[in-house]
């Protein structure tokens, strides 16, 4: 597990898949209202109280953000927040962020030599294409695995991973069909 110390009040912990089998959780089971995702939170934050010196209050203002990883790990962001929460939300907020990779290729083309590259079968189902003039977009469901990740990138460039960017692409982007 590594821990990074963003400011006093934003913590973020990298959870490997090592990691979630020994805390026995998987990304897809995490839910606050799930007693073994409170545990695994409160392990995270002990880790992180053990780290960083920094006392956090699990039962506070807090906000935690889990983004799942393509290698079977998850990112847990914790922040402080500093507005209070009504009197009948008791515990923290549990946000898991379900965006895939966005990558933008030059060109068709390069998108297609991509795809010869990686294979067909690696992405079959997990993406969907936009296009806008000459640059095209790939939105995958999820991040993909490391070597897949690496091929991705000799063709094109990682602009991002999150539900708003996802949208933004949607919207403003035409949609060119899926992989």
């Amino acid at each position: 597990m590594n821990i990074h110390l963003i400011n006093k009040n934003k913590f973020i912990a990298e959870l490997s898949e090592k990691d979630m089998n020994d805390l026995d959780i998987t990304y897809e089971e995490m839910d606050y209202s799930n007693i073994e995702t409170r545990r695994v939170i409160w392990t995270v934050i002990d880790k992180i109280r053990e780290t960083s010196g920094c006392d956090i209050d699990p039962t506070g203002n807090l906000l935690i953000e889990a983004v799942a990883d393509s290698e079977g790990g998850c990112v847990l962001c914790f922040t402080v927040t500093e507005r209070r929460r009504p009197v009948s939300q008791k515990s923290p907020v549990l946000k898991k962020n379900r965006g895939g990779a966005v990558y933008e290729f030059d060109t068709m083309d390069s998108l297609l030599d991509m795809i010869k590259a990686v294979g067909y079968k690696n992405l079959s189902g997990k993406c969907r294409v936009f296009k806008r003039k000459s640059r095209v977009r790939l939105v995958m469901n999820k991040l993909p695995a490391q070597p897949e990740k690496k091929s991705i990138e000799e063709y094109g460039r990682f602009i991002g991973q999150d539900d708003l960017l996802n949208a933004q692409t949607a919207e403003h982007w035409e949609r060119a069909g899926g992989i």
